[in-house]
This record gives C-alpha cells, sequence and structure tokens, in this order.
C-alpha cells in the first residue's frame, strides 16, 4: 500500500492545475496534516483552498477537483478536513450545500465551519481457493 504525504499531495495538485483542469482550476492547496500529539491522531489531508477560475465558475468544474480530492483520501484512506468560511466572498449557505453534496460532516464545534469527509472503507474481497479456504485480498 502507498503512504500519503505532502509529496503525493503535490504531484496531485501538479497534475489537476497543468493537465486535467489547465486554464480552469486557478488554486488547490493541500496539506498533509498530523495533529499533535501524533500517537493520539491519524493523519488527514486539511483541504485549504479550491478555487476556479472566475470564466470557468458554475460549470461543475469545482464538483470534478473536490471528487478527485475525495477519491484521493478514499484511496489512502484519510479523512479530508476543511474549514467553510466567507474570507473570499463565498455564500456560506452554499458552501455548506457544496460540501456536503461531496459527503462532508459539519461537527458543530465552536461554529467554526468545521467540516470532515470519511473515507469510504475499502471492502475486503474474499475469495475461496482450489482447496476451498477462504483467503482474504
Amino acid at each position: 500500500m502507498n503512504v500519503l504525504n505532502q509529496n503525493v499531495l503535490d504531484k496531485q495538485i501538479s497534475y489537476l492545475k497543468k493537465i486535467k483542469y489547465k486554464n480552469i482550476l486557478q488554486e488547490l492547496k493541500l496539506e498533509y496534516t498530523i495533529d499533535e500529539p501524533p500517537e493520539d491522531q491519524e493523519p488527514y489531508i486539511y483541504l485549504v483552498l479550491i478555487k476556479i477560475k472566475r470564466s470557468q465558475q458554475n460549470k461543475g468544474y469545482g464538483s470534478a477537483v473536490m471528487s478527485e480530492v475525495c477519491k484521493l483520501a478514499d484511496e489512502y484512506q484519510v479523512n479530508i478536513v476543511l474549514f467553510a468560511t466567507n474570507l473570499f466572498g463565498a455564500d456560506l449557505k452554499r458552501l455548506y450545500t457544496f460540501y456536503r453534496k461531496h459527503g462532508f460532516v459539519l461537527i458543530k464545534k465552536n461554529n467554526d465551519g468545521k467540516f470532515v469527509y470519511r473515507p469510504i472503507k475499502k471492502h475486503v474481497k474474499s475469495v475461496t481457493n482450489l482447496e476451498g479456504f477462504r483467503i482474504n485480498k
């Protein structure tokens, strides 16, 4: 199994910005994070920012990029944490709807707009070998 780290996130960001969503994705900031103390916390992806170029907004690209980030979290079995804010002029109600649509859950704590996405658990495939013994893959 591959290990998630900041280098993996940076490569994904580069691919999305320079190839897959070139001239569409203006900014994407993802940070590999482990809260202190490390032995108590699992690593997660901190989603700082998704910014679609103004001319490309409201065409589904934000959802497409968010889906890519969620797929990455599913692949590495890590949560995504973000804080919904209107700091950049976004409508909070619209943001909340957007995040919920992608499987994020609002964590009501200090009204800070914290959302968490929990990865879809990978199911263990079970097969039977020629001798009739069950093998987990």
